[in-house]
């Protein structure tokens, strides 16, 4: 039986099979991302060195308006470079197929089971695939499907297994870092590197060594930042409770991930505040989708707490933008529907043409708090 050491930094004494040493080498390398992009091309570059198989991709389910579907996320053939074929924030969900549309991932999501078909066809390849499942409350990310020539062999099982572990764990590891514990959304932490994704001006940053195939279906599309205020959520703690007030919080997460589209991004900044980057084609759709959630909000009975609202006010994301300015300019939305009754959806850009707020837009170099 082979063994291994370390001799001088990361180099291995080779006397363990060479597929071993792949998927060590590559497991090392994982445990050190730290960055979701990143790590998901590190997995998919690991699996097609890894394992005989022709071709490896990526899918993630995403729910949209109450279905759901595979975004395709990254590819990488045999001995060719990885691409990435959809960067989610401008992924267009027309363009995706339905979950129930493919009965081999669908299977395998379902029963939480590697699902192989083989070839129906000499000129058809074999199809195997695996669930990733989050160990935090058993999630389903999505699937990694393998295209080979033959059904693949018990030890590369094991090794793809072994890959998408690390993977799994990883993506804790940064849920950890990256979500709020309380209500499971993004963030503050989080939230400048997504706001920078959205520049009009900028691509989204490509890990290293990965070409682009489908990044922006969307032609020049338009982000908008929402700041969200629960209406008079001091009265919720004093009257009724902290717990009562968490569990209000969890509500109010849990309303705002079902009125907004999966491209979207919600982030509870601490306390009462939330902020949602959104993805509308202008300002009006930005407003609709804006004034869903209010709705839904004020027409929703919290628990012991009965109604409660929230002030909304929202800003384009501008060309240079920096995320302090476009907080600062919604937030000026916010305090004037704050002091205009509550419960309402405000425009900053509105606000300046009304002449009810003074034009101070800030864009350049400013560090976020």
């Amino acid at each position: 039986m082979g063994s291994w050491r370390v001799v001088h930094g990361d180099m291995l004494d080779k006397t363990l099979e060479p597929s071993a040493l792949v998927l060590i080498d590559h497991l090392v390398r994982l445990s050190t991302l730290r960055d979701r992009d990143t790590l998901l091309a590190g997995v998919t570059r690991a699996l097609a060195d890894t394992v005989s198989a022709r071709e490896v991709a990526t899918f993630s389910l995403v729910l949209d308006e109450d279905k759901r579907y595979w975004m395709p996320l990254t590819l990488c053939s045999a001995g060719g470079p990885m691409k990435v074929v959809t960067d989610p924030l401008r992924a267009d969900v027309t363009t995706m197929r339905p979950m129930e549309s493919d009965p081999v991932r669908m299977r395998s999501v379902e029963t939480l089971e590697t699902t192989s078909e083989p070839p129906n066809e000499p000129s058809q390849q074999w199809r195997t695939v695996f669930p990733v499942v989050l160990s935090k409350d058993s999630v389903v990310w999505g699937v990694v499907e393998f295209a080979s020539a033959q059904a693949l062999a018990p030890a590369d099982v094991v090794a793809v297994t072994r890959l998408l572990q690390v993977f799994c764990n990883m993506l804790d590891v940064l849920d950890y870092s990256e979500c709020d514990a309380l209500t499971g959304l993004w963030n503050r932490k989080s939230f400048e590197d997504v706001f920078f994704k959205t520049m009009p001006s900028m691509e989204a940053a490509l890990p290293a060594g990965a070409l682009t195939e489908h990044r922006a279906p969307l032609v020049n599309p338009v982000f908008w930042l929402a700041m969200v205020d629960i209406d008079h959520f001091k009265q919720v703690n004093d009257v009724f409770g902290h717990l009562i007030g968490d569990e209000v919080l969890i509500l109010v997460a849990r309303l705002m991930r079902t009125s907004f589209r999966s491209h979207d991004r919600v982030f509870r900044f601490g306390g009462e505040e939330f902020v949602v980057v959104l993805r509308c084609p202008d300002h009006a759709s930005a407003n609709a989708a804006l004034e869903r959630f209010r709705r839904n909000m004020e027409a929703y009975d919290f628990p012991q707490v009965g109604q409660k609202t929230a002030s909304v006010g929202f800003t384009q994301i501008l060309q240079g933008d920096s995320p302090s300015a476009a907080c600062e300019r919604a937030d000026q939305a916010v305090y004037h529907a704050k002091r205009n009754g509550r419960n309402l959806v405000c425009s900053e850009s509105d606000l300046v043409d009304r002449g009810l707020l003074k034009a101070d837009v800030k864009v350049g170099d400013i560090e976020l708090f």
